[in-house]
């Protein structure tokens, strides 16, 4: 997989959700359609307290080198916000995460028709997997990809910081290319 992913369009769409890459005109929008405390219950950094320091949070992702944000949209309007991650340790494949969505849209399909236009893309782009995790707490999350088709990998202690302190145990999923993607030796 190459990295960053050199995307066939500006933006991917399946005519009522589309994703484009994050920018900072998206950041005020965004920060109101992700101002319900729901929303932020397992991510680990602080809740924003306005879209000045969400976009900051966001531009700091981005200059790691390891995030691609996109900002989420039905029908034209923000709803939400997801990335590709990727991990130099896994160079086969990317993760996707850092997924929220305003609880307007929950269990409508958007996640998944979001999730669907990335999984496309990075599969057509060669990764050989695509990775998910979710807080070992958040049930909503782990159904939802696994939905997807992905493999439970089961739980395991994560890296990550909890905003409460405590070191999160993440429940990991592997998503293997469907067939139209796995390319076959030539003879």
């Amino acid at each position: 997989m190459i990295w960053p992913p050199l995307l066939s369009h500006d933006r991917l769409d399946d005519g009522e959700v589309s994703l484009r890459s994050y920018s900072f005109a998206d950041a005020e929008d965004l920060f109101e359609a992700l101002r319900d405390e729901r929303v932020w219950e397992h991510i680990p950094r602080t809740v924003p307290k306005d879209f000045s320091t969400l976009d900051a949070d966001i531009v700091a992702s981005i200059a790691s080198g390891m995030w691609l944000p996109f900002t989420v949209r039905r029908a034209g309007g923000v709803v939400g916000r997801t990335s590709l991650i990727w991990d130099p340790s896994a160079p086969e494949g990317v993760e996707i995460g850092g997924t929220q969505f305003t609880p307007a849209v929950w269990g409508t399909g958007i996640n998944m028709r979001a999730k669907a236009l990335l999984i496309g893309e990075v599969f057509a782009q060669g990764a050989e997997c695509i990775r998910f995790r979710t807080d070992e707490r958040n049930l909503r999350s782990a159904a939802a990809i696994r939905k997807l088709g992905a493999t439970d990998l089961g739980v395991h202690q994560d890296t990550i910081i909890r905003r409460d302190g405590s070191t999160r145990r993440s429940r990991f999923f592997r998503l293997d290319p469907p067939t139209e993607y796995v390319s076959t030796p030539q003879s």
